[in-house]
């Protein structure tokens, strides 16, 4: 199934991301990169990403937001809501995006959305430091090194 995935957040979010995909998985069809720049407002945003839209030949949309509330996530649903075969996610990291972009030929809409959502939970974490562990030194069969 032919899927669009959107890739739209504050500043140059979109572009950046886009950026970073680039550099990890080289160019790929059927992505596109939006910025809500200062200088947009909600009006200007819902026409780039209608442009989009319209110029596009795709049975299904993922929207990728940056954060959740914000003007383009608040965008993205109100177009999602008018239109059909489109889900929206917000706050998904970049190896999940990654992930979505190079499979999102191959699942249904909610399917994909429920993807980048659970590889995201999944794949955040927190390194933990471990203490070292103590060796003696006492015990002379060590003298040689390894």
């Amino acid at each position: 199934m032919k899927t669009l995935v959107i890739i739209v957040g504050h500043g140059n979010y979109g572009t950046g991301i886009g950026s970073s995909l680039k550099l990890l998985a080289g160019n790929n069809s059927g992505v596109e990169f939006v910025d809500f720049l200062e200088e947009d407002s909600d009006i200007s945003l819902k026409a780039k990403l209608i442009k989009i839209l319209e110029s596009s030949e795709v049975a299904q949309t993922l929207f990728v937001c940056d954060i959740l509330g914000g003007t383009p996530f608040k965008t993205c649903v109100e177009l999602s809501v008018e239109g059909e075969n489109m889900e929206v996610t917000a706050g998904c990291n970049l190896g999940a995006i990654l992930e979505s972009i190079l499979l999102k030929d191959t699942m249904d809409i909610k399917e994909l959305a429920n993807n980048i959502v659970s590889c995201t939970k999944e794949t955040a974490v927190r390194f933990e430091k471990a203490k070292p562990a103590v060796v003696s030194v006492s015990d002379n069969s060590m003298e040689d090194g390894i």
